[in-house]
């Protein structure tokens, strides 16, 4: 049908006249040949619907194949990170939290230094899981939020002198803490973490995380004791127990 020319000019980019305006000649009435038009030679024949579909279904056939993958790739918006992704990255990892299956007693051993010290008023204050915050040295400090405490070991006076500033900064109880092998310098203070009122172990916590080899996700106990000491004013003091894995 001499569709060489007309898929090269569709290939050229000479668009294709509208398929419904595309004249399509008739077959003259009459028996007669007498004034019939001479018939035009097939390149200057207006094109039929056939011929322009069949146009198109060769320009189909004629296209090399192109990689579907590579298409799509080219089109992917560059963003190495999506913000779930993102999140992962940057959070840190955390430990998984678990509850210890009981409350255990404080070793006898522990218990009787107490006593020699002249230590009483021996209670448990909190049982909790170390968090990546408990052992950070950027935070330096052991968290135990108000409301997660079996008892509040303080006394009305210590909580008044907990709540003060001094220099922009809340003051503190400086006490000692023991554990199963010697005692150290602790500070106590009283802060507001997040929405709830919080008492924390600081100063020397930071040294006292890298000499008893505490892990984030580890259980601890820590329990308070009262000392009588005629060269301090405030006389609470703390005892912490490291517990087996569970």
């Amino acid at each position: 049908m001499g569709m060489g020319p007309a898929i090269e000019a569709f290939r050229m980019g000479f668009d294709l006249p509208d398929l419904d305006n595309i004249y399509i000649p008739r077959k003259r009435r009459g028996s007669s040949g007498a004034g019939k038009k001479q018939p035009e030679t097939e390149s200057e024949l207006p094109l039929t619907m056939l011929e322009a579909a069949t146009i198109l279904i060769e320009m189909t056939n004629s296209v090399s194949d192109v990689n579907p993958e590579k298409i799509s790739n080219t089109h992917k918006r560059k963003n190495p990170l999506t913000p779930k992704t993102a999140t992962k990255k940057q959070r840190k990892k955390k430990a998984k939290q678990s509850k210890y299956p009981s409350i255990p007693e404080m070793p006898e051993a522990l218990r009787d230094r107490i006593v020699e010290m002249g230590g009483y008023e021996i209670r448990l204050v909190i049982q909790k899981q170390l968090e990546d915050t408990d052992l950070s040295k950027n935070h330096g400090r052991l968290s135990m939020p108000i409301k997660k405490l079996l008892f509040d070991f303080t006394t009305e006076e210590e909580r008044k002198l907990l709540s003060e500033v001094e220099n922009q900064n809340k003051k503190g109880i400086n006490t000692v803490i023991i554990d199963d092998v010697e005692e150290r310098m602790i500070c106590l203070k009283k802060w507001k973490i997040g929405s709830g009122d919080v008492y924390c172990l600081t100063t020397q916590w930071n040294s006292l995380v890298e000499e008893t080899g505490l892990k984030v996700g580890q259980h601890i106990q820590i329990w308070s004791f009262r000392k009588d000491d005629e060269n301090e004013a405030y006389h609470v003091c703390f005892a912490m127990v490291k517990l087996a894995p569970c």
